[in-house]
């Protein structure tokens, strides 16, 4: 036990000295940029806003600011887009999986975008993050974002030589890598069905005892799922659905990673912090925030 928490406390101590050097471009080590292109056009494909009628209105012929994320989640699945944390859209994924959002802007040097997926049957992607710069006059787009494949196990241990299910959703008729990994590692591959559903009762022969972790994957991209942790022991032992919220889960996925360091990070220091970074509920992100992070660490 101290061993496992002198560990997270030096993983803390490493991205605190990380936070303590940032800057305007520290969000840019999360940018996700496989697969995604982004461009902007003048923003006139838009409805302008038609004047007058008080504050809201503008002249005529003047397009709307605004950006645009579109590509691939889960089968009618829901999208949603959270700006600086807060959330702010949701929609819905036809049943190809694809998406698209569009929000009215003003201009912003530096605004932080995130995005999560969840799957029809309520499991969350992890968030991807695009801190992006915002122009007066233009439709920013960001397309071609795919979130990787959602995730599930059946067991939290395994008995040695017993079976493995994984389950989860991605898109339709596309070819998925399950990758095992720990003391020694195995890839499976499969495809989803027409309902982007996937499931696969992987055996784990020989694999010796000890502690692995499982992920999910396209076979032609590098984004990874969350990362699911099980043990090969002596048990089968099944898991047990968890739904408390951990302190700093944004996502409520149950890790605390960088992702959450990252928001927790943007509001230092900052007035009126969404309720999910605010770990002690004080209505302040200082470093007690930081410390109850660190305790809840899972990498």
């Amino acid at each position: 036990m101290a061993k496992n928490f002198s560990k997270k406390f030096l993983v803390f101590l490493l991205l605190l000295s990380l936070f303590s050097y940032r800057n305007t471009s520290f969000a840019l080590i999360l940018v996700d940029t496989e697969n995604v292109s982004i461009s902007a056009q003048v923003g006139n494909t838009l409805p302008v806003n038609p004047g007058g009628g008080g504050s809201s209105g503008g002249s005529v012929g003047i397009p709307k600011t605004s950006v645009r994320f579109s590509g691939f989640a889960y089968p009618n699945g829901t999208v949603t887009l959270l700006k600086e944390g807060i959330e702010l859209a949701t929609v819905s994924s036809d049943s190809s999986g694809a998406f698209s959002i569009t929000l009215e802007e003003s201009f912003n040097k530096n605004i932080l975008y995130s995005l999560f997926a969840t799957d029809s049957a309520g499991n969350r992607s992890l968030l991807i993050n695009y801190p992006i710069v915002v122009y007066t006059g233009y439709l920013t787009q960001l397309s071609g974002i795919r979130f990787p494949p959602t995730i599930n196990i059946d067991k939290t241990e395994v008995k040695v030589g017993d079976y493995l299910t994984v389950s989860g959703y991605a898109v339709p008729n596309e070819d998925i890598e399950l990758v095992i990994e720990g003391p020694e590692k195995k890839v499976f591959t499969l495809t989803t069905n027409n309902k982007g559903f996937y499931t696969a009762t992987l055996p784990l022969g020989t694999l010796a005892k000890g502690d692995y972790l499982v992920s999910a994957k396209y076979s032609n991209d590098t984004r990874i799922s969350k990362l699911v942790s099980f043990t090969i022991g002596d048990n089968n032992i099944a898991v047990i659905k968890n739904t408390t919220n951990i302190p700093g889960d944004c996502n409520v996925d149950h890790i605390i990673n960088i992702v959450d360091f990252s928001i927790l990070a943007f509001w230092y220091g900052k007035l009126n912090p969404p309720k999910c970074v605010d770990t002690n509920s004080d209505n302040t992100i200082n470093l007690t925030d930081f410390s109850i992070l660190a305790f809840y660490w899972t990498g």
